[in-house]
């Protein structure tokens, strides 16, 4: 999927075509934003952004990569930017880093991906909408790569959420209901959580050398904008960092709880143990086989129901003390 906005004497062309791009791409008072969605004919837009753009061949080679770490290097009259966004499934509680590159130069702004992103989609349409925000893309790359840039980490904050609730919903069910689900949804989530923080982490810096490395594309007065994008990067990636610890300290919970309803069940088996014990003395003693036995020689009826009597009693006095010791 390719689109286009073409912004040249104040008026904004939807769905540029590439002759229209290469014509005006050295014109000093047009802006373009190219978004590109990588399917399958990789060849043709390789092509594209390598004769219109002039992007290097390994610039290109890192686009085409599916995982790359975020970073930002410079090219011939460019500067090329990876970064990923955030989504959680709650259903497979798994998540996923789609990646983002952007190229950037003068009087252009190239996005390509692989993956649907709702959040750009947003920020397209608004520009075609919304005439406010077209005047956006007329004041140059620097306000539009931030409207995008910015849009990016927003999409976090969502995703941060859900996080919250699961790790709410974690905390309730391992106290109520230590089983080996909620030993599996643990550790799916903690996976989760260490690949987004794997992934935040580079950004936080990528996004303040947008400010210290690319000079007189981003100007003094749009520099404060990305700051606070870098501010809320460093917000994602500490709030990231307390739901791991949080998930750590969540796993210590379910062990502790596994490892007391086990040493509860010990201790019943334990009790019940104790209180048989003597009762299977007591048997043991009567219940001997010799031809000569006294409490069957003198018995009139009487010695199995006082021995039965015996043990009932015991009982109850074993129990009464367990309970006086509080063991049960």
């Amino acid at each position: 999927m390719q689109r286009a906005l073409l912004w040249q004497d104040g008026k904004l062309e939807t769905d540029a075509s590439n002759q229209s791009i290469q014509n005006t791409l050295q014109e000093p008072d047009t802006m373009i934003w190219l978004d590109l969605m990588i399917e399958n004919d990789q060849e043709k837009y390789t092509s594209l952004l390598h004769n219109v753009f002039k992007f290097s061949h390994l610039t290109l080679e890192s686009i085409m990569e599916e995982k790359e770490r975020s970073k930002l290097t410079q090219g011939n009259g460019y500067f090329y930017l990876v970064v990923h966004g955030l989504d959680f499934d709650t259903t497979t509680e798994k998540a996923a880093t789609p990646k983002l590159d952007i190229v950037f130069g003068k009087n252009f702004l190239v996005t390509v991906h692989r993956d649907t992103l709702p959040w750009l989609d947003n920020v397209y349409e608004g520009l075609l909408k919304d005439e406010d925000k077209q005047n956006l893309i007329g004041r140059g790359t620097a306000y539009l790569l931030h409207a995008v840039f910015d849009a990016l980490v927003d999409s976090y904050f969502p995703v941060l959420d859900l996080l919250d609730d699961l790790i709410d919903d974690l905390e309730d069910s391992t106290v109520n209901d230590a089983s080996n689900e909620v030993q599996a949804r643990i550790f799916r989530t903690k996976r989760s959580l260490a690949q987004m923080r794997r992934v935040i982490s580079p950004q936080v810096e990528v996004a303040n050398s947008l400010n210290t490395r690319t000079g007189e594309l981003i100007p003094t007065e749009v520099e404060p904008y990305f700051a606070e994008v870098h501010d809320h990067l460093i917000r994602t990636f500490e709030v990231l960092d307390s739901y791991r610890d949080l998930m750590s300290g969540l796993l210590d919970v379910y062990l502790t709880t596994v490892s007391n309803r086990l040493n509860q069940v010990m201790k019943q088996l334990t009790i019940i143990a104790t209180i048989f014990m003597p009762l299977t003395f007591i048997t043991g003693v009567f219940g001997q086989n010799f031809l000569h036995s006294p409490q069957v020689e003198t018995d009139r009826g009487y010695n199995f129901w006082i021995v039965l009597a015996f043990m009932a009693i015991m009982t109850l006095v074993q129990i009464w003390y367990f309970k006086y010791r509080k063991w049960i």
